[in-house]
């Protein structure tokens, strides 16, 4: 009996083990390696780097007025979903209220808009998550997209992993090991 609930508790947490990151330096420690920019069209002063300014903590900032995108090509499976997080922030170049804007895009679908006041986010990161979200084929294009008027996007912690859901086998597994439980149990009592 011991032994079954031992053999569960570890099926479960197996399960919840599998988590990790499929964005390769999503937190900028290595500059923009794994990530694309788009071309700024001509005349457009470049405003996007990584910096840390100063703290040892490294993120994507971006300060263009035209929209200007970072991305990465993940591996996805058709069919499996996926749970995407990141910390985003705004930062005014002074005190003035500045409008931000910001999008995500998974694959061909936009699943985050917000438009935010940068004075307002300035100096804390605000961390988003958006669960389950389905992987539409063998490779994802993970695509940020933003722009700011004299102001920064700041973009940190950029995660994608397989959603925590299990499999239909899973479950069948789980309710026959109850099952025995009871079964064995049930014996125990009439013995």
């Amino acid at each position: 009996m011991k032994k079954l609930i031992l053999g569960l508790a570890l099926a479960a947490f197996s399960l919840m083990a599998q988590a990790a990151n499929l964005v390769a330096n999503g937190g900028f420690d290595s500059g923009l390696t794994n990530w694309a920019q788009s071309t700024l069209p001509p005349g457009e002063s470049e405003t996007r780097e990584v910096t840390d300014f100063g703290f040892g903590d490294f993120f994507y900032s971006n300060g263009n007025t035209v929209p200007s995108s970072i991305s990465q090509s993940i591996q996805t499976v058709a069919g499996t979903f996926y749970d995407l997080s990141f910390q985003l922030r705004g930062l005014s170049k002074d005190s003035t209220p500045v409008i931000s804007n910001s999008s995500v895009m998974f694959g061909d679908s936009t699943y985050v808009q917000s438009t935010f006041d940068s004075a307002a986010l300035a100096g804390t990161f605000t961390p988003f998550t958006y669960k389950y979200l389905a992987g539409p084929g063998t490779s994802t294009l993970l695509t940020f997209t933003s722009s700011s008027d004299n102001s920064f996007v700041h973009l940190d912690n950029v995660s994608v992993q397989v959603s925590a859901v299990p499999e239909p086998e899973t479950y069948a597994m789980m309710l026959l090991g109850l099952g025995l439980i009871g079964y064995t149990m049930q014996r125990r009592r009439k013995a």
